[in-house]
């Protein structure tokens, strides 16, 4: 190679932009290692061990691929579109925002195809559905309960009363009552594209405070559009953007301690403790609830932040309880008898959550974090290559700034709390546990981009950053779209096709490995055309459904279930 053609292949021009390359080379070739082993190569494993199906089908191909965009991010460096991109951004964050929530509400149609993939999903769709009709629970059928939630399923993501036929979400509905407005106006797939959207924009305010430049928040912005899992998981109906919206306002209005925004962040706090579940915005919250506590004026802070947590949490955090032991009938052990004492209802539900949380929390035995480990590379993965080494630089360069320091204290703090939980993630694009801290990354890497203000965009560093965005944005996007396309419609399969134009029920054939008991999913009340029922054999459909629906005909039938076209009335 000529010393003329030597620049041009790798005119990276700088130690900081060749470091990077080849730090994101190794550890793109550990990662496909990491990735082989846990799947258990060459054997493709079961779909049911869904992470592990997941690394080996989709994670080997996307870490090849960036570590091509890394190398072909040195030869694209020293153009300019990408800068001009990223000068765009930081001008126009709101406009940027506006075509962001576009592209992804195109995505959860056409991408996602609008479908709850998770039962977490599925049980904060149906809640909000609730909601949005103005109650506090579903109604089913009580006959028909053990059919319209498939028995493994039931009092553990939806709690139903065989007694009455009310049925709720077993988790905390705040992420529903965000979602409640949105499935009133029959568009609930545009609530976490609205979320994400006001996410890029506050990363792109907390940045730019931080740095104190506007570039800053365009590169903030620039780095998560441009991280598949951070757009992937917009297209869910996982509360997990939400998480990572409300934990990023938690950190804005704490910049200034004053006792209003003190009391607004503990309402804000209070919101994400009862989104789904209070672990994650707990484990990113607890360096700043510290760090206040250090401070000459704690007695005051703590009290104003404690003032905007209380009231909310206090209602909703045991309201809810007692509206959800009311359903569990005796399908938990309780400590007090099933009835309509709500002080009984109460200690019941915390006891089930107790045995649920013992259930969960397991110390950090060598399989936990093996799994921990796949997912931080899963986090790498599915993002800009590098982002979490420019978040780590810029953490650093920053550091006499407590801001700065808290938000990688927070990103800490929720690795570290996660290693005392004793599952998978299972489903969800990216890294989904680490998610609700997810927003400190692109902010601190912008930190690191934005520091030498004499230099600016022109330094080799900025320009090789700024190609390899751009590159993550066109082909890691487009192939972590292809992916999750490919996968949810493959899973939509496994349902039998509906009959056009016709009141039917679909009986979804028990398959455990393949988890299509996930598809009888159903409104609320019943509203539907179509009802979708676990099925349970051939000779027991027939029987259930001539007894349940005279006049039913049955029109289709494969290993994948059965299809019965009701009578019009």
């Amino acid at each position: 190679m000529t010393e003329r053609a030597r620049p041009i292949l790798w005119g990276w021009g700088e130690p900081g932009a060749r470091g990077l390359a080849a730090a994101c080379l190794i550890v793109g070739v550990v990662s496909i290692v990491f990735f082989l082993d846990y799947a258990g190569f060459p054997t493709e494993p079961a779909r049911y061990r869904v992470l592990q199906y997941l690394v080996a089908t989709q994670d080997v191909h996307a870490a090849l691929v960036l570590m091509g965009l890394v190398l072909l991010a040195g030869i694209s460096s020293s153009r300019v579109p990408a800068l001009r991109l990223l000068d765009f951004i930081a001008r126009h964050p709101w406009k940027v925002a506006a075509i962001a929530f576009g592209a992804l509400c195109l995505g959860a149609l056409y991408v996602e195809h609008n479908h709850p993939l998770a039962q977490d999903e599925y049980a904060a769709l149906f809640q909000s559905r609730v909601f949005a009709a103005g109650r506090l629970t579903g109604r089913f059928p009580p006959e028909l309960l053990g059919h319209l939630i498939p028995p493994i399923y039931l009092n553990q993501f939806l709690y139903g009363s065989f007694a009455t036929g009310e049925v709720a979400s077993a988790y905390w509905p705040g992420f529903a009552l965000l979602l409640a407005p949105f499935s009133f106006l029959h568009v609930p797939w545009a609530c976490n594209p609205l979320l994400a959207s006001l996410a890029l924009v506050l990363m792109a305010k907390i940045a730019t405070r931080l740095g104190g430049e506007p570039r800053a928040g365009g590169w903030a912005m620039l780095l998560a559009l441009a991280s598949p899992g951070f757009t992937g998981m917009a297209l869910t109906y996982f509360s997990m953007t939400a998480h990572l919206l409300l934990n990023l306002v938690f950190a804005w209005l704490l910049l200034e301690r004053t006792p209003r925004r003190l009391m607004l962040a503990g309402a804000v706090g209070s919101l994400a403790l009862l989104l789904h579940n209070p672990l994650p915005h707990t484990l990113f919250a607890l360096p700043w609830i510290a760090w206040l506590a250090l401070q000459p004026t704690r007695r005051r802070d703590l009290l104003a932040l404690a003032a905007g947590y209380a009231p909310a949490t206090a209602l909703v955090g045991l309201g809810w309880p007692i509206v959800l032991a009311g359903l569990q009938g005796n399908a938990n052990i309780g400590l007090f008898p099933f009835d309509d004492n709500p002080f009984h209802r109460l200690v019941n539900f915390f006891w089930g959550w107790h045995i649920k949380l013992r259930t969960a929390l397991a110390m950090p035995s060598e399989d936990v974090r093996a799994t921990r480990l796949v997912e931080m590379l899963r986090l790498w993965n599915w993002a800009v290559p590098g982002l979490a080494l420019l978040a780590a630089a810029g953490w650093w360069l920053k550091r006499h700034n407590p801001v700065v320091l808290l938000l990688g204290a927070s990103l800490l703090a929720t690795a570290a709390g996660y290693l005392f939980i004793g599952f998978t993630q299972g489903y969800g694009w990216g890294a989904r546990y680490f998610h609700p801290a997810w927003g400190a990354l692109p902010v601190l890497a912008a930190l690191a981009l934005a520091h030498r203000r004499d230099e600016g965009q022109s330094h080799p560093l900025a320009r090789y950053v700024a190609s390899l965005a751009v590159l993550s944005l066109v082909f890691a996007t487009g192939l972590r779209a292809i992916q999750i396309d490919r996968f949810v419609t493959a899973h939509l399969a496994l349902r039998p096709p509906l009959v056009a134009d016709a009141r039917q029920v679909v009986l979804v054939t028990y398959d455990w490995w393949n988890y299509a008991q996930d598809l009888v999913q159903n409104d609320p009340f019943l509203r539907d055309s179509v009802w979708y029922m676990q099925s349970f054999g051939e000779a027991r459909n027939a029987d259930f459904v001539r007894a349940r629906f005279p006049g039913a005909q049955r029109v289709f039938r494969d290993s994948r279930g059965e299809v019965w076209r009701l009578p019009p009335h």
